[in-house]
């Protein structure tokens, strides 16, 4: 998919110059270069898939609300590059550890998908702050990214899947139902993507999710592709990302 410029430079770059004299900033770090910062290695960063969580002043996405911003971590040959979710758009950006604790992240690109006006607003804020991040620090699967204005942003560790990996969400039925599993007959969950669907047999495992009877769920899931599945074995792979909801069902 082509990726574009965003629109955010301008604002980043009153900014940046507004504070220059206090942190010391240069012209070009404000215009967002170096293009392709050199990042030192920080394994923590890169070992998780970061899911916000909180960020100050802001009602943040879940799922419910909007698709969840998600930051991946990655150096290639010495060059640091986040990409991700940002609420609407995917996008992708050059970052760099400068120091223990000291972060960059310049100018991001998106895709342009046209989202309702609340997820467009959001998405630009969140590139544009993005930029005035200078600080973070790991504490367990918390991330806390500090920014120049005095905001913090938190996310939190979600597995870190494959690059074909697709983030779906599904309702669980309370209660299994009857299924047969080559000559076996067994109980399978029930699952359906929307509540006025009819439920469906899933005859495969949810990795990481532990059924309860009695109990509805609506999950949020990672769908992966396996690759050569032997021949009574199902061609995808979940694994739970995140129990969206779950609640109490009287028979």
């Amino acid at each position: 998919m082509t990726l574009v410029t965003t629109s955010f430079l301008s604002r980043s770059l009153f900014r940046c110059l507004a504070m220059s004299a206090a942190v010391g900033f240069t012209l070009a770090a404000c215009a967002g270069a170096p293009s392709n910062p050199v990042a030192s290695n920080d394994p923590a960063l890169s070992a998780s898939r970061w899911e916000l969580t909180s960020w100050t002043g802001h009602t943040v996405p879940h799922g419910d609300n909007g698709e969840p911003v998600i930051l991946n971590f990655n150096v290639q040959n010495g060059l640091g590059r986040v990409s991700g979710r940002a609420g609407c758009n995917q996008f992708s950006a050059p970052y760099s550890v400068r120091a223990a604790g000291r972060l960059s992240i310049v100018e991001a690109v998106t895709t342009r998908m046209a989202c309702p006006p609340p997820a467009m607003h959001f998405e630009a804020d969140f590139l544009d702050k993005l930029q005035a991040v200078n600080h973070y620090q790991i504490a367990g699967p918390v991330l806390e990214m500090q920014t120049l204005d005095g905001q913090t942003l938190s996310f939190y560790a979600r597995e870190k899947p494959s690059a074909s990996a697709k983030i779906k969400f599904v309702y669980v039925a309370a209660q299994k139902a009857p299924c047969s599993a080559g000559v076996m007959r067994t109980t399978c969950l029930q699952i359906r993507e929307r509540k006025e669907d009819p439920w469906q047999l899933w005859y495969g495992n949810i990795e990481g999710f532990h059924f309860e009877p009695g109990i509805g769920y609506r999950l949020r899931i990672l769908e992966e592709p396996v690759v050569n599945p032997p021949a009574d074995a199902s061609s995808i792979k979940w694994t739970l990302d995140m129990i969206v909801e779950q609640e109490v069902v009287k028979k």
